[in-house]
């Protein structure tokens, strides 16, 4: 019997099996264009969200609060969106990030659809730039169906050849998303109480109106209600006599839907005699929405909050006033009827 002879990739020599050279070893499969694309892609449009969210902040009078009003939630989402979006572009691990950016865009899918289905004109996903909420989830949903549909990348050798080539790119997307999040920790401003449910931040420039506090004491805003009825400062008349006032932003879904039933009360009290005693307060909003096509009756009142602040609220916002004091509020959907109005 003739022994197999000696090659150069191993083999069975005397009956001993040779391990194999590292050059026999096959050399790690380039990466798919079709499967990197995709990431490149989404990684793109990360960091295109983050730059426009930065330079909001920047030039921001005051550093914007995220959603319910958490302090520092924008400037600790733009980590994110850097840290993900450089993740995806550099290639490093490319199956774990395919996975991060499904559960990512999962998230801001279901945000995005609550907010269009809320009603609202801009989701402020990319900053400054309006963008309807229908669009932005049409996006966020395409994203995550294409990434689930591609084919994952090559195997453990192309990745870990991936990985030492690109460990530096994604060293720093690591180190720019923590020192974003310590960022907005340290450098957005704790709010500090004050009278009557105005709560300031950044040195007293953002206001933010927790109407809930004000049940029985004189509405703290009614000094920074501008606009002029029948010669008189609104902010003055609504302080005596029994008035209904509704504090909106123009960009405001459930604030279109519930301005009706305020005019609707305005009709009702001209009809029974009465002057109407009721008054629309906007709130002012970097988003630079219209009330356009909001209003349809020209009884009820129509003011603003100045613009010496900037003012965070969750509209609508409806108070009854006695004097000027509040006897009853209501928030959100709850404001969306007049049921819980006192009986006058």
């Amino acid at each position: 019997m003739v022994m197999p002879a000696e090659t150069k990739c191993g083999g069975n020599i005397a009956g001993k099996r040779e391990r194999a050279r590292p050059e026999c070893f096959e050399a790690p499969l380039p990466a798919d264009p079709a499967s990197q694309l995709p990431r490149n892609s989404v990684g793109a449009v990360l960091l295109v969200a983050a730059a426009l969210k930065a330079w909001q902040v920047i030039h921001s009078p005051a550093l914007p609060l995220g959603p319910q009003g958490i302090p520092g939630f924008e400037p600790a989402l733009i980590g994110l969106e850097l840290f993900l979006g450089l993740w995806l572009t550099s290639g490093a691990s490319p199956n774990a990030a395919r996975r991060a950016a499904i559960g990512c865009f999962s998230l801001f899918a279901c945000y995005t659809l609550y907010e269009a289905l809320a009603g609202n004109t801009d989701c402020g996903c990319f900053g400054q730039v309006h963008v309807n909420p229908w669009f932005t989830f049409v996006i966020d949903a395409a994203v995550v169906l294409t990434l689930l549909s591609v084919a994952k990348p090559g195997g453990k050798d192309a990745v870990g050849a991936r990985w030492s080539r690109r460990k530096w790119p994604v060293a720093a997307a690591l180190l720019i998303g923590l020192l974003a999040g310590v960022g907005s920790a340290v450098l957005h401003p704790k709010a500090v109480e004050t009278v009557n449910g105005l709560t300031t931040a950044n040195g007293g420039k953002l206001v933010i109106l927790n109407p809930h506090r004000w049940l029985g004491h004189r509405l703290p805003v009614l000094n920074y209600i501008v606009g002029q009825n029948d010669g008189a400062a609104l902010g003055n008349r609504i302080a005596s006599g029994n008035w209904v006032v509704m504090f909106y932003h123009a960009g405001c879904g459930e604030c279109r839907r519930t301005v009706p039933v305020y005019e609707q009360l305005a009709q009702r009290e001209v009809i029974s005699g009465r002057r109407a005693h009721v008054a629309f307060v906007r709130v002012p909003s970097g988003s630079g929405a219209s009330p356009r096509g909001l209003f349809h009756s020209s009884l009820p009142m129509h003011a603003a909050l100045d613009a010496s602040h900037q003012w965070f609220a969750r509209t609508p916002i409806v108070v009854e006033l006695h004097n000027g004091v509040v006897r009853a509020e209501a928030v959100g959907r709850r404001a969306m009827n007049s049921a819980w109005l006192v009986p006058r």
